[in-house]
């Protein structure tokens, strides 16, 4: 008995070294599409119902970030099959998490479009894996172990995609709030530049109504 557990111990242990040695890195690319472009990235899934799991955000890379409404999205995704059928569609967007299962095992083919007139760049990232169910591992259920292991890489994954998106995320906003408060600082000192030309401008008119009016009297007096 002790000799069959130590076997099963040593067997599990094997299995998560090997796969905490192979822990998804996932397609972290970053990528500039030219105007009215687009750039197509490849997604294998081993295994029908394997999960895609990953996200895109528009960089800012030395721009300030554009004018106009912010859901004003510069991409469209869509996420074809190895049938060639659409399974994944997103519109207008400068940033995106995406987690949908793969309805069959293949290449899956993830295509971005540059909506806008000036080329943009992309920092696209995803992670494809599979989710097993399984019990409580015992001296007789080492490949359950393996399965809840193989899951542990794709959450492992899971959990790097949802870092870097946060990141870039973090990275895009902060160049959006710079181009506000620059954009607020300007329309301050043109409000308060206003201000006083009116404030000197009133005075010098009041002040050159007194001495139109004080040059009347004057002259009223002498005659």
């Amino acid at each position: 008995m002790a000799t069959r557990w130590s076997r099963a111990v040593s067997a599990a242990a094997l299995a998560c070294a090997l796969v905490l040695a192979s822990l998804p890195c996932g397609a972290a690319l970053k990528v500039e599409i030219g105007q009215s472009g687009k750039e197509c990235f490849v997604e294998h899934a081993s295994n029908e119902a394997d999960t895609f799991t990953g996200s895109f955000v528009r960089v800012y890379s030395g721009e300030k970030a554009p004018r106009g409404n912010k859901w004003d999205g510069a991409f469209d995704l869509n996420v074809r099959d190895p049938s060639r059928k659409i399974v994944y569609t997103v519109r207008h967007k400068n940033e995106h998490r995406f987690e949908f299962a793969a309805e069959q095992a293949g290449d899956h083919e993830f295509c971005f479009s540059n909506i806008k007139k000036v080329p943009v760049t992309l920092f696209y990232n995803a992670v494809v894996g599979h989710h097993y169910a399984h019990d409580a591992a015992t001296t007789a259920h080492v490949s359950d172990l393996e399965a809840a292991l193989s899951s542990l890489k794709q959450v492992s994954g899971q959990v790097r995609v949802e870092v870097t998106y946060q990141k870039q995320r973090e990275t895009a906003h902060r160049k959006t709030t710079e181009t506000i408060n620059g954009r607020v600082f300007g329309y301050s000192l043109l409000e308060a530049a206003a201000l006083v030309g009116t404030a000197l401008f009133q005075a010098n008119y009041v002040k050159r109504l007194f001495t139109q009016k004080g040059k009347g009297r004057m002259g009223v007096m002498g005659v």
